[in-house]
């Protein structure tokens, strides 16, 4: 996977375009929530696909941008963008290797084997939850920071 940023869009115009992904991730997660208590696990894991390679480019984007002109102009104020960045790193990992791992058990287990179904969308839902999560924790710290700091260059 091969990401270009575009450092040169203003600030402000990428929080926007972030906030606008958020929503529509926001969408996708619902869709991954109803699937998975429809117990359509099979049609939540396809959900999730669909979305991965987006959620890791935004990822990518908001470490590569924002993250910059925070350490740049707040520094003194980053421990929570940090800490909230950081947050990246379950995200990349449930996507590479817990769905993949879930796939690849899920198919092999009995049908019948409830135990293991309830486990895998628990799992689904923690990771619905928490990027939700996520999301808002962004929305609420990272992007007003990085809009001050954006404004002390």
């Amino acid at each position: 996977m091969v990401y270009k940023i575009n450092f040169n869009k203003s600030i402000p115009d990428m929080i926007s375009r972030l906030k606008q992904e958020h929503i529509e991730f926001g969408l996708s997660l619902n869709n991954i929530t109803r699937y998975n208590k429809e117990s359509n696990i099979t049609k939540a894991i396809e959900a999730i696909h669909e979305m991965s390679e987006s959620i890791i480019k935004h990822a990518v984007e908001e470490e590569a941008r924002l993250m910059r002109v925070i350490m740049h102009n707040a520094k003194e104020e980053s421990a929570d963008s940090i800490k909230i960045m950081q947050e990246h790193n379950w995200v990349v990992n449930f996507l590479k290797h817990t769905i993949p791992d879930i796939e690849n058990n899920f198919y092999q287990q009995s049908k019948q084997d409830m135990q293991y179904r309830q486990k895998v969308q628990n799992e689904i839902n923690e990771f619905a939850t928490k990027l939700s999560n996520h999301f808002s924790e962004e929305e609420q710290i990272v992007f007003p920071l990085t809009l001050k700091a954006d404004m002390q260059i």
